[in-house]
């Protein structure tokens, strides 16, 4: 495969609106080339809409999940959620309905860095909970915890939009709820954050994060609206508010059960723009644009395929990348970095034509210890930093052996 490799040189600010250039010298396994990159301003909300009402299959859905709980007075339901904007936004919603169902409900988010829950597992055991709901983890993420739960999670249900996969580690009866089980929207475009709300009602302006967080804003413009209207806040606002909360899943992962305590107690965003975690997002975005503006000068750009490989701070590559990606819609982004003993990677694409979860599987193909997956627009992937040149190259021949063609669309049946 021949190498068209590039480096970027210009200046970019965060919120800049021009075109950036890849530039690179030609040498012996390269080419002079150029890449432009055209940035759109992902932030605006159009009238636009596609919605979902409740139809018969969500209303089954949810019948299915509520038999499964068998909720009574008392009845302790742990909560096991992915730590992201989503999965901040689904859990506290489900708290939030499981106590209203005089349940008694804890929730353990789970840190993706540290592969550790944000209580330590002696507290899920003192907890003892009956059931157990998943929320906004892939299947493997799933199975990795109930490798280390055990038999302590029990009975579980998994309420989720990553693709399908095999689920192990746990001998109890479970429930898996995916959208295809009520809608025919892609997987990736329905948050789990919205699947709890449309399965059991919820505070909208708090779903809302998760929506923004999980770049669905443009199959949700209507409901986004909607809270705009009702909470009477400016686009720029919500949006604002939902980096607040990126910014604790991010950076200050130690706060993120005191933010969840803090939305589960607060019934207008209000007291969110009035807290402590505004202050620590205004630190955040200044060490984000000085990332970008790295990223844009040292990022390894391949044009043949048109990927482009940046290694930055750690606990910033996933908010990084989805700022780059959605600058760059057209190009394949993967920000990496190494906490620890492997690399971490987040693999974005905005324009869909290029399946980011399967780009991570056949990039990791043959790599000892490493695992990888997601949507089509977002993945991630880790793996030994000893494989690191193997991960690039295959992750070169999957995109010279798929050239996008056109926006891919995932086929979905109903799910009994």
């Amino acid at each position: 495969m021949s190498e068209k490799k590039s480096s970027l040189k210009s200046k970019k600010s965060v919120s800049a609106p021009k075109k950036a250039a890849l530039n690179s010298k030609k040498g012996v396994a390269s080419s002079k080339s150029k890449m432009n990159f055209n940035k759109s301003n992902g932030n605006s909300i159009s009238p636009q809409s596609v919605s979902v009402k409740k139809n018969s299959l969500i209303i089954t859905a949810a019948h299915k999940i509520k038999d499964f709980l068998d909720l009574d007075p008392g009845k302790r339901i742990a909560i096991v959620s992915d730590n992201d904007a989503d999965g901040v936004s689904a859990a506290v919603q489900l708290r939030i309905y499981l106590e209203a169902e005089r349940a008694v409900a804890m929730i353990f988010y789970y840190d993706h860095y540290s592969n550790k829950l944000s209580y330590p597992k002696q507290t899920f055991e003192q907890f003892a909970p009956e059931k157990t709901v998943f929320l906004d983890l892939a299947d493997a993420f799933v199975s990795r915890v109930l490798s280390d739960l055990g038999n302590l999670a029990g009975p579980f249900i998994s309420i989720d939009h990553h693709q399908r996969e095999i689920i192990s580690g746990n001998a109890f009866k479970s429930l898996v709820i995916k959208p295809s089980s009520f809608s025919e929207i892609e997987s990736s475009k329905y948050p789990a954050s919205k699947m709890v709300f449309d399965l059991f009602g919820g505070r909208d302006w708090i779903c809302a994060f998760g929506v923004i967080g999980d770049f669905a804003f443009d199959e949700w413009k209507e409901f986004l609206l909607k809270v705009q209207k009702k909470y009477k806040l400016s686009s720029k606002k919500l949006f604002e508010l939902t980096e607040i909360i990126e910014c604790i899943t991010s950076q200050y992962v130690e706060k993120i059960n005191a933010l969840s305590d803090l939305l589960s107690a607060s019934a207008t965003p209000k007291r969110i723009l009035e807290s402590e975690f505004r202050g620590l997002k205004k630190l955040f975005d200044a060490r984000l644009k000085i990332l970008k503006e790295f990223f844009y000068k040292e990022a390894e750009c391949f044009d043949d395929v048109g990927i482009c490989f940046f290694k930055c701070d750690n606990r910033f590559a996933s908010k990084l990348s989805t700022i780059i990606s959605s600058e760059n819609q057209s190009k394949t982004v993967v920000i990496f970095e190494q906490p620890g003993d492997f690399i971490k990677c987040s693999i974005r694409r905005q324009d869909h034509k290029v399946n980011c979860g399967e780009l991570a599987k056949a990039a990791i193909m043959g790599i000892s210890n490493a695992g990888g997956g997601g949507h089509i627009p977002a993945a991630g992937a880790q793996f030994p930093p000893e494989f690191f040149e193997q991960f690039k190259k295959q992750a070169r021949m999957y995109l010279l052996n798929k050239s996008p063609l056109g926006p891919i669309k995932q086929v979905y049946s109903k799910q009994s």
